[in-house]
This record gives C-alpha cells, sequence and structure tokens, in this order.
C-alpha cells in the first residue's frame, strides 16, 4: 500500500513537471506568436502606408494625365484647321471639331472607330481611294508627305485642300498611324488662278494692240487700191476681184475691232494639242 502510495505520488510529481514544461512551452510558443503577430501587423502598416502613398501618387498621376489630355483636346479644337488621326489600318482613331462639323458634318463619335470608305455619303469613293493611295505614300516615305486635292465638304461643296500627312512613331520607332493636317486653298487658288488669268490676258491685249497698230495702215492703204481698181472703167474684168478684195478687207478690219475689244482671256483647240486665243469670245464686240 504504502509503495503504491509511492508510485502513485511518483506519478503525480511527474504529471506535474511535465505540465509545468508544457505550459512553459505553449507559453514561449505564445509569446513567439505574438511577436509574429506584431511583426506582422508592423508590417502590414507599413505596407499600407506604402500603398497609400503610391495610391495617391497614381491619382495625381492620373488626375494630371486627364488634365493633359483635356488640355491637348482643347488645343486641337482651337486650331482652325481641319484635323484627324487614323492607325495602320486607316481606321479614324480620333479628329477636332472643325474636322467633324465641317468636312463631315457628323459627330466626333459617330467618325472615331470607322474608316473613310465606311462614310461612303460624307467622302465619295473616287476621293477615298485617292487619300489611301497617298497615304501609302507617306507610308512608305516613313516622313512627312504632302499633297493638294479636292475635299467634299459638309455642305456639298468640293473646296481644294492642301494636307500634310505624319507617320505616328511610337517607342520601339515602329509606325502606329498617322496624323493629318488640313488647309484649305480654295480662295488662294482661286485669286491665284484669276491672276494669271489677268496676266494672260493682259499679254494677249498688249500683242493685240500691237497686230491692230501694224495692220491698220497696211490695211487702209490696201482698202484705197481696191476702190480705185473699182472706178477705172478699164477695170471691168477686175471688178469682181476687187470686190473680194474689199470684202476682204473688211473681214481684216472687223477682226482687227475685235482684237481692240477683247476684254477676257477664252481659248479654243488648234491643231493638235495647240490653242489659240477665240477672238470672238474674248471680244466685246463678239
Amino acid at each position: 500500500m504504502v509503495l503504491f502510495m509511492w508510485i502513485l505520488l511518483g506519478l503525480m510529481g511527474c504529471l506535474l513537471v511535465w505540465g509545468g514544461l508544457r505550459y512553459r512551452h505553449q507559453t514561449q510558443m505564445l509569446k513567439r506568436l505574438r511577436y509574429s503577430l506584431r511583426a506582422a501587423h508592423g508590417q502590414l502598416c507599413e505596407q499600407n502606408k506604402v500603398h497609400a502613398k503610391d495610391g495617391n501618387r497614381w491619382a495625381h498621376t492620373e488626375e494630371r494625365l486627364r488634365g493633359y489630355l483635356s488640355l491637348l483636346d482643347t488645343l486641337i479644337n482651337t486650331i482652325p484647321n481641319p484635323i484627324f488621326f487614323k492607325d495602320t489600318n486607316g481606321v479614324y482613331q480620333g479628329c477636332n471639331n472643325v474636322f467633324a462639323r465641317q468636312i463631315l458634318g457628323l459627330t466626333r463619335d459617330r467618325i472615331i472607330g470607322r474608316r473613310p470608305q465606311e462614310l461612303t455619303d460624307q467622302i465619295p469613293p473616287d476621293l477615298a481611294a485617292g487619300y489611301q493611295r497617298e497615304e501609302i505614300k507617306m507610308m512608305h516615305k516613313a516622313s512627312v508627305h504632302t499633297f493638294e486635292t479636292e475635299v467634299q465638304c459638309a455642305d456639298g461643296q468640293r473646296r481644294e485642300f492642301l494636307f500634310s500627312l505624319a507617320p505616328v512613331i511610337d517607342e520601339k520607332g515602329h509606325i502606329g498611324g498617322s496624323v493629318a493636317v488640313l488647309v484649305d486653298l480654295t480662295e488662294k487658288n482661286n485669286a491665284l488662278r484669276d491672276r494669271m488669268q489677268k496676266e494672260k490676258l493682259e499679254g494677249v491685249l498688249e500683242t493685240a494692240g500691237a497686230v491692230c497698230h501694224e495692220l491698220n495702215q497696211p490695211l487702209q492703204a490696201l482698202s484705197g487700191y481696191a476702190e480705185l481698181i473699182t472706178l477705172k472703167p478699164s477695170g471691168d474684168e477686175c471688178l469682181p476681184y476687187a470686190r473680194q478684195l474689199i470684202s476682204q478687207i473688211d473681214r481684216m478690219r472687223d477682226i482687227t475691232q475685235k482684237l481692240q475689244h477683247i476684254t477676257r482671256y477664252e481659248t479654243t483647240d488648234y491643231v493638235g494639242l495647240t490653242k489659240i486665243i477665240d477672238i470672238h469670245k474674248a471680244s466685246a464686240q463678239g
């Protein structure tokens, strides 16, 4: 009985020692766990701070980017010349209000994402094909390409424009599309044509004046001689020829009169590809 008690006491002592060791081990584990949790919480707080800073930075960057895009859109729409952008497939990626309103007569949302060939009511097929040929030339040159051509405007009239096409180069040096700026040359070209017509007319008037001056005196002499022939009795056999001569002299005099009254530059086809002044249309007496 005593032995049993000692054994029982020994077992209880071992249990107490084991429990104490276990409790100590658990306590140390809890301390390490608390330390790890505090360290993780600290790291999480630091990461949250970094993320908050990054979030503020990204928000500030995004705000600046939106402001820049808004400014760029305002600047493009302030420019009085029509402007548009296309990708490498010829699809409109953007344009200013002048191009949308005055050239195509559409809102920008109805233009962006479409090709000229899809806007047949606004861009006739013959003009669209011509624009495409010029864009191909620009792509092959990989530099600014300019050309003059007609454009059908929103009012239905065709006007003459100067196109300045330029490739859009990305950071890798690849062509990502094109940008075009249009300049209306209609009034300028009309004024140039009017000036050329005026210069041509001045040249014609000078030449006509000189011809008339040189021909008038010989014509008067020929007319006088022909009349003398008709007055001589011995000239009966020459009378028909004299009358024909007088008729042709009168015709020449009529031509010189018309030359003296030329008011505009009009031409007519002559032999081959040659053109000559149409005296009858150009003269006020025509």
